[in-house]
């Protein structure tokens, strides 16, 4: 399954000051952190690092316009 398959968010609980690796090209099979599928291709997974504790939503469907974030575009 792709990055974008699955049709809505993923929910990545962190820690404050915890930092996580997004992948940016879509070919991870670990969705949706990167496991280095991007090696020679021109994209590169993005860190993230929260400011506290809490949840995000990562896109599972493609759409986004805040990408690699949720903005509920898979509701529409």
């Amino acid at each position: 399954m792709g990055l974008y398959d699955q049709g809505y968010p993923y929910t990545v609980k962190l820690d404050a000051e915890q930092t996580v690796y997004i992948c940016q090209c879509g070919k991870t099979a670990n969705a949706p952190y990167c496991d280095g599928s991007h090696a020679g291709t021109d994209k590169e997974p993005l860190a993230h690092t929260a400011k506290e504790a809490g949840n995000i939503f990562v896109c599972g469907c493609g759409k986004s316009a805040t990408m690699p974030f949720c903005d509920g575009s898979h509701t529409k």
